[in-house]
């Protein structure tokens, strides 16, 4: 009986000791995903209210609600105006909290032609206290001057409406800035809609050119950020944790049990 006893304390060791070491590799896996997924930009949807509308392709003013059929000579109707449309933004997410004062992200266009452009949207969400001011910068990279001699660029803060620069990549200034305050701690998010561009009448030179620059979000009271906000799902790694802490420590009374019963039968 001792000897049956001892052959099926001897299984569940084993099989806990198995569990604890899949619990092991399961937790540094998830951990080691969860490294090299954070430091991946994530995507959000762009509020629609912060999107301005498409013009009526046709022109002329917006037909309001309940409108949109007219009389016209000869008693026919004229087709009712084209109400403004929105699509789905995505925007990419860009983190200010303590100990990551400052984020950039690569910003690329290529086989540029004549009246081309190209819209990126971005988050940038600032976690603060008290008085921070939010610089960005979009830096042209060498090696693409040619193209920045005439590519243009648009940045409007969507959150409060303004249109922070539109000139020149290559001549924008140091930065341009957006002032938080806040009196106790908070998480803001800033919508960035960033339009680079050529006008019509750029010469032949500069097109189906590339270019490729750097876009950077800022803060320099860095004693006013505060810790990232908590994101993501990290049941996982409870989950794991806690099977491995219960496999060890269930093993561990196994094998002490096991030790005293011996050291009682040496006795």
């Amino acid at each position: 009986m001792d000897k049956q006893k001892r052959s099926i304390t001897k299984t569940i060791i084993i099989v806990l000791a198995v569990l604890l070491a899949l619990s092991v590799v399961a937790l540094a896996g998830t951990l080691i995903y969860n490294q090299i997924n954070g430091n991946e930009q994530t995507t959000v949807t762009v509020p629609e209210n912060l999107i301005t509308p498409e013009k009526n392709p046709n022109g002329g003013e917006e037909a309001e609600p309940g409108e949109g059929v007219s009389e016209g000579e000869g008693g026919g109707t004229s087709a009712p105006a084209q109400r403004p449309t929105t699509e789905t933004k995505k925007a990419a997410t860009i983190s200010l909290y303590n100990r990551q004062e400052q984020e950039n992200t690569p910003f690329k266009v290529g086989n540029m032609f004549p009246g081309d452009a190209e819209t990126q949207y971005f988050r940038v969400q600032v976690s603060y206290h008290d008085k921070v001011t939010v610089h960005y910068r979009a830096a042209v990279r060498p090696g693409y001057e040619k193209l920045a001699e005439v590519l243009k660029v648009r940045v409007k803060l969507l959150t409060s409406g303004e249109t922070m620069y539109d000139g020149l990549m290559r001549d924008m200034p140091e930065s341009v800035t957006y002032t938080l305050q806040s009196q106790s701690s908070a998480t803001k998010d800033l919508y960035y809609e960033i339009t680079a561009y050529l006008e019509t009448a750029v010469g032949n030179e500069y097109q189906n050119k590339d270019l490729t620059a750097d876009f950077t979000w800022w803060v320099e009271e860095t004693g006013n950020l505060d810790d990232s906000p908590q994101t993501g799902d990290s049941s996982n790694v409870v989950l794991w944790a806690l099977i491995a802490l219960g496999s060890a420590g269930v093993i561990f009374l196994l094998l002490l049990f096991r030790r005293r019963k011996g050291d009682g039968k040496n006795d």
